[in-house]
Parts: C-alpha cells; structure tokens; sequence
C-alpha cells in the first residue's frame, strides 16, 4: 500500500527549517524538537486547538496540511501515552539501528533500554557474520 503523501516545496523546506522547533526536515516528513513537543503537549492538554498551537509556534498550517496536522497531534498524544514519553525526533529509527550513544545525558532507565536495544542488535550482527 502506498501512500499518498503531499511534498514539501523547496520554499517549504527552508521557511520550516528556519524555525527552531523542527528537528529534521526533508521534502515528505517533518520531525519536531523536545521543546516543541512538552509545547505543544502542555497546550493541547489546555484545550489549544492542534492548527492554533502550530500557528503560535512559527509553522504555517496551510503548508503542513490538515492531515499532517491531524498526525503530528496524534504523534504527539501517542508519544506521550508511551512509557518512554515525549522524545526528540523520531523513536522507532532510533529501535531499528542503534548509534553510539553517550548515554551519560540520558536518563538510567532509558540508558539501560538503549543499551540492552544496542547489545542485541551486535548480537544478532554477530551471529549474521559468523554464518558467513
């Protein structure tokens, strides 16, 4: 299944880009900051409207579209449901390949998950290369 997801233009890009809450930007996905997330988050749960909240913090909700504004709050009220809560980026490119982390500026018990996450993923690397 494909999806039918409206591009970003080039003067899109840049002006989101530009403000500071965007974390990582390219021409179909938009990633937020922390900041913006406990933002939006503490906003959302005072009953600010998801389109007023992005607007009171520099994105133009006509360029982002209803559905992607529909998303972002849905992403956002997820992540916070999560036990890992609200989070910079993206959390499931950070599940799938583990970086080297100085896992000294992150909490314990998130530390701990990531490196019990990054001693599998070498196990299973390992096991991989020993069957070659």
């Amino acid at each position: 299944m494909t999806r039918n997801r409206s591009k970003f233009t080039k003067q899109q890009v840049d002006a989101f880009q530009a403000n500071p809450y965007t974390y990582r930007i390219s021409e179909s996905t938009i990633r937020f900051t922390l900041e913006f997330k406990k933002e939006f988050w503490k906003r959302y749960q005072a009953d600010q409207s998801p389109s007023r909240i992005l607007t009171d913090l520099g994105y133009d909700v006509d360029a982002l579209g209803k559905r992607r504004v529909q998303a972002i709050r849905d992403h956002i009220r997820k992540e916070a449901a999560s036990p890992e809560g609200l989070h910079e980026g993206n959390a499931l490119c950070r599940k799938r390949r583990p970086h080297s982390t100085d896992y000294s500026a992150v909490p314990k018990d998130q530390a701990v998950e990531l490196m019990q996450h990054e001693l599998l993923y070498l196990r299973q690397e390992m096991e991989f290369v020993k069957k070659l």
